[in-house]
């Protein structure tokens, strides 16, 4: 059986990539180029801190497990049906606001659903937590 510590760790992981992949599939969409700088500098510090989370698995003897096919699908394809007409940078910023508020919520689940999770873990957790909601409110500047 998992320990809270492997759970937030994993939930770290998958939502980290969650946040890489949505990016990755956005920024062939624009031609804004701050849009676009932004997306590169968030990727950036998502792909930090979800190797952060690899290196804390792998210390504990456990191995990450990123997002399932299935749910790397429904995301495309959410992403496809929404960008279909309007590849706006107002569309695709309310995106992923709504998609970085959605990361913090599901961080702050983590935090109460694992107590017993290292502080390590936690402070991972509380920093991918903050970087989202810093970024939702940085996607709400270019809607």
């Amino acid at each position: 059986m998992q320990s809270d510590n492997e759970k937030m760790l994993q939930e770290i992981v998958q939502n980290t990539e969650m946040g890489k992949n949505t990016l990755n599939e956005l920024m062939g969409l624009t031609r804004d180029q701050p849009l676009k700088d932004e997306m590169l500098r968030q990727k950036r510090e998502y792909r930090r801190i979800n190797q952060a989370a690899h290196t804390a698995l792998e210390a504990i003897g456990a191995q990450a497990q990123g997002q399932s096919a299935a749910a790397r699908m429904s995301v495309s394809m959410g992403i496809r049906t929404r960008t279909m007409l309007d590849k706006s940078t107002r569309n695709l910023a309310t995106m992923l606001a709504e998609g970085s508020g959605q990361g913090a919520m599901d961080c702050k689940r983590a935090e109460r659903d694992y107590p017993e999770a290292s502080p390590g873990a936690r402070k991972l957790c509380r920093e991918l937590g903050d970087f989202q909601a810093q970024a939702e409110s940085t996607w709400r500047e270019f809607i």
